[in-house]
């Protein structure tokens, strides 16, 4: 089969791997009782920031747990428990997926706002949440870039490292802005649901669509 594409690219989250709905159901996961919903809300800007810095390095995850404990009214060892808890392995099917496009001949990459932690559990054959990042051509981390999705930097950063200009690369994510900000890379972009909880179906459809399935 013959395609033009000449990377296919897959943000984590809700796209290859499952993750926890939100912070609350990371604490169910984790075993430590969930904040009200309303002290959540009153701490949410405080959060995203949080977030948005230990993303890019500019705080380690011992920090952000600190920062996060008293917005959930718990520890710091009850928040570094929820953290660990956050990122819960691959979607069935990710990884076939990833073999029959390496059996093709299709470079892969992932692009993902992560932090140092959940990479580390990723990495770890050990972990509940072990990801084989040799089934990729590429890998692509926030955390290691300082840059994170939609900043465009990252995206030119991606086309830069594998070498195919943005018309050439097909996207998944599940975040809008980080599809709009692909798009305006003149990248493919297909915004993944999350609601169906099947984002492999979904990845499915669009490469068949590209030719590249």
């Amino acid at each position: 089969m013959t395609h033009d594409v000449g990377l296919v690219c897959f943000d984590l989250g809700r796209v290859l791997v499952r993750i926890c709905r939100d912070w609350r159901h990371a604490c169910e996961v984790a075993g430590v009782a969930p904040p009200e919903v309303e002290r959540v809300a009153e701490h949410r800007a405080r959060i995203h920031d949080a977030v948005c810095r230990v993303e890019v390095g500019q705080i380690d995850p011992a920090t952000f747990c600190a920062e996060l404990a008293p917005a959930f009214g718990v520890g710091a060892h009850e928040a570094a428990a929820v953290l660990d808890a956050f990122t819960r392995g691959p979607y069935p099917g990710s990884i076939e997926l990833l073999d029959e496009l390496r059996a093709r001949r299709v470079p892969t990459a992932c692009l993902s706002n992560t932090n140092q932690r959940h990479w580390q559990l990723m990495n770890d054959p050990a972990s509940h949440t072990y990801f084989p990042f040799d089934r990729l051509t590429h890998a692509f981390a926030s955390h290691e870039l300082k840059l994170r999705k939609p900043d465009e930097a990252i995206y030119a950063h991606v086309e830069r490292a594998v070498g195919v200009a943005g018309s050439g690369i097909v996207f998944f994510d599940d975040v809008g802005e980080n599809i709009e900000g692909a798009i305006r890379r003149d990248w493919r972009a297909c915004h993944i649901d999350p609601a169906p909880d099947d984002p492999i179906a979904q990845v499915r459809r669009f490469l068949r669509g590209q030719g590249v399935l």
